[in-house]
C-alpha cells in the first residue's frame, strides 16, 4: 500500500515556537496534496524512530528546521543523504544520526527508501515555550508553504 505513495514527514515540537513550523506545514499540507499519493505524518524525533517510519516507502521527504544563524529565517534547503548538513530532529544528540540510522535500517533488512529528500527551513527560535511562530517566520509561512507545494508537486507529477 505505501510502495506507490511518497511519505512527507514533519519534525518537531509545536509548543516550542520556530521549531513547530514542520508540524504547522504537515497539518496543511494535509487539506492540499492528493490521499492517493501522500502520506503525511508528524514526529517529534528521528533517530531510530526513522527506521518505523520510512520502512516500506520508495520516496520520502523529511521538514525540518535549522538555526544556523548563517542564513535569513525561511530560507529553505534542500539536500540528500549525500549532501546532508545537520538538522534538529535528524541530527539528535539523544539518538542515532540521520547516517547512522539509514546505515542500521539497511543492515537490518528494513525496506528503506530509494530516494529520500531532506527539506530543512532556517528558523529564528527553537527553545522559547510558545505555540507561536517568531515575527519572521510567520511573515513567511505562506511563501514557505506554496515552495513546499511546487517542490512536490514536480515530484508526484502534475495533478497534486
Amino acid at each position: 500500500m505505501s510502495r506507490g505513495k511518497c511519505l512527507i514527514i514533519g519534525f518537531g515540537s509545536d509548543a516550542l515556537s520556530d521549531d513547530g513550523l514542520p508540524i504547522r506545514l504537515i497539518n496543511d499540507l494535509k487539506a492540499i496534496l492528493d490521499p492517493d499519493k501522500f502520506i503525511l505524518m508528524t514526529s517529534p524525533v528521528g533517530g531510530l524512530e526513522l527506521l518505523n517510519l520510512l520502512d516500506g516507502f520508495n520516496t520520502a521527504v523529511l521538514i525540518d528546521t535549522q538555526l544556523t544563524s548563517k542564513r535569513k529565517p525561511g530560507v529553505i534547503h534542500k539536500f540528500t543523504p549525500d549532501n546532508f548538513e545537520e538538522t534538529f530532529h535528524l541530527s539528535s544528540q539523544h539518538d542515532v544520526y540521520f547516517h547512522e540510522a539509514l546505515r542500521l535500517g539497511s543492515e537490518m533488512g528494513i525496506s528503506m527508501p530509494d530516494d529520500i529528500h531532506i527539506v530543512a527551513i532556517e528558523i529564528v527560535e527553537n527553545k522559547k515555550l510558545s505555540f507561536e511562530f517568531s515575527d519572521e517566520i510567520r511573515e513567511k509561512y505562506q511563501s514557505i508553504l506554496s515552495y513546499l507545494c511546487r517542490i512536490l508537486k514536480r515530484m508526484s507529477g502534475p495533478d497534486v
